[in-house]
């Protein structure tokens, strides 16, 4: 998404939520008074499936300088990874800005840059200009804060090192595959020297090289004809390169895009990386019956959770996202609530099937380019002009919260169960549940129905009872600018307890009690 274009088809890329009809009209009619399901939920508490190795958290992009390709929804050939952050000096906006992130919890992200940033010519370097500040206090607040940064190299956009044809076009640059593997390693090898070992960033953990790469019709990867280059040996040169420079900084691939299926003969890089990712827009709700199913992504995911963790490396969403109820310029369909409960049913389903860390798309966007796919209000479109102050956008804001704000990082996932008669074709009702380092325990519930669930919860293994909090998101909260999100009720869980849970909405059960001013776990 952070390229605008994604290989979902028209249909999906224009779908809303009236003209996307769901294939099953038992589980998509209103529903309100309809006699709600059983569903039973079992959790193994004793029994810690493994300890997640990232966490969740949003894009940040550093980078300021308008992109080529301007289209007329208001796209570019960058989608929307640029444009909407305060000034380099801009403290104020900074501190306003890093205290969402706070109160959210955030504490695995993807901070995004091009090389054009500090490479502008061959072997010439700026670590002093504007866009490097923006991303020295992105990663200054991830140092001090103890969060994971998953550093992206989004694409290169220079013309020294350019395919033969695309220096002089803006467009085939910004979409150009370097020329010159070994220049452009170098490159990411005095970017890496000079963050790691000169400015003594600890939070840089994973490096990804390139997004999206390995595709003709969209892609920053592409050669003199517009079409894919080969990407393999990138990793082989950037590893080689940051061997040769006694730098053990894992590198992260192959950051392709949407969710695709495992193929092991595809994947000859796996020596050169320490670390998988991919990207998801295009899953929909099981009963929409196009695009893919949640049920087909948590396969893929499970699938390529289990080939990374065979080889003792992690497995990220570093992008996700929901085009099915729109997209494009100032479209309103990626932060909507039907978009915001996928999402949240898309993470339960990943956490549960092995997914180490997921990265929204994302924190900071202007908002008029590819859709409204921020978590924060920054940019008056308008005026073409930063806000005064910053605001939640409503629905993604608290919806993306009911994830992060309990899962502080390297939580255990626990053996969870749902037992309901949902049909395959049926929205569904979706659990995980996570026990932190220190032994506090965490239920995350998602009603995708749009009838209510008669629950009981079945919690296996406790030594001792333990007082839960519930926070809940509804329907009722749609496009409210402020939910509160202080804890709904309180109850005592030993073995079993019966609960109501709401139609279309998100639930969760925390031995925190957070108010609504606390900030959000981010380590314990």
């Amino acid at each position: 998404m952070s390229g605008a274009f994604t290989l979902a088809s028209p249909e999906l890329i224009k779908g809303t939520p009236a003209s996307g009809q769901e294939s099953n009209p038992r589980n998509s009619r209103d529903g309100e008074t309809d006699p709600a399901v059983p569903v039973k939920v079992h959790i193994e508490a004793a029994n810690p499936l493994r300890i997640m190795r990232g966490g969740i958290g949003a894009s940040f992009h550093t980078i300021s300088t308008t992109l080529p390709g301007a289209r007329p929804n208001g796209s570019s050939w960058s989608g929307s990874a640029w444009g909407g952050n305060p000034g380099p000096e801009d403290d104020e906006h900074w501190k306003e800005l890093f205290r969402h992130a706070e109160w959210l919890g955030m504490n695995w992200c993807r901070v995004e840059l091009e090389q054009r940033m500090y490479e502008p010519e061959r072997r010439t370097f700026d670590w002093d200009n504007g866009e490097i500040r923006v991303l020295y206090r992105i990663l200054d607040w991830a140092e001090d804060r103890k969060i994971d940064v998953f550093l992206q190299q989004m694409w290169a956009d220079v013309a020294w090192n350019a395919y033969p044809g695309n220096a002089e076009d803006p467009i085939r640059r910004l979409r150009s595959a370097p020329y010159s593997l070994p220049e452009w390693a170098y490159g990411i090898g005095e970017l890496t020297d000079h963050l790691v070992r000169e400015k003594r960033y600890t939070c840089i953990r994973w490096l990804s090289v390139a997004n999206e790469p390995g595709y003709d019709s969209f892609s920053w990867w592409q050669d003199s004809n517009m079409k894919s280059a080969p990407f393999s040996n990138a990793f082989k040169a950037v590893r080689e390169e940051l061997d040769r420079r006694k730098l053990p900084l894992p590198l992260s691939g192959p950051d392709r895009t949407d969710l695709p299926k495992l193929n092991p003969a595809e994947i000859d890089f796996d020596d050169y990386i320490g670390a998988y990712d991919l990207h998801s827009y295009d899953a929909v709700f099981d009963s929409m019956g196009w695009g893919y199913s949640l049920i087909e992504a948590e396969r893929r995911m499970g699938e390529w959770a289990e080939w990374a963790h065979a080889r003792n490396k992690p497995f990220f969403l570093s992008e996700f996202g929901t085009m099915a109820y729109g997209r494009g310029h100032n479209d309103a369909g990626p932060a909507c609530y039907q978009s915001g409960l996928k999402n949240a049913s898309l993470v339960v389903r990943g956490i549960n099937a092995g997914v180490d860390g997921f990265n929204r798309w994302s924190f900071t966007n202007r908002g008029d380019l590819d859709g409204q796919w921020q978590l924060v209000r920054t940019w008056d479109t308008a005026k073409n002009q930063l806000l005064d102050t910053f605001s939640p956008q409503p629905n993604a804001y608290y919806q993306f919260a009911m994830l992060s704000r309990f899962l502080p990082k390297y939580s255990a996932v626990l053996a969870t169960r749902v037992e309901s008669p949902y049909l395959e074709e049926d929205r569904k009702f979706v659990a995980t549940s996570l026990r932190t380092p220190k032994g506090n325990l965490t239920i995350i519930l998602v009603n995708e129905s749009h009838q209510a669930a008669d629950l009981t919860l079945a919690c296996a293994g406790l030594s001792t009872t333990v007082r839960m909090q519930r926070y809940e998101i509804t329907k009722e909260d749609e496009n409210r600018g402020d939910v509160d999100l202080r804890p709904k009720s309180s109850l005592d869980l030993s073995d079993t307890l019966s609960v109501r849970v709401e139609p279309m909405s998100i639930v969760v059960y925390s031995t925190y009690s957070l108010n609504s001013s606390d900030p959000g776990l981010v380590v314990e």
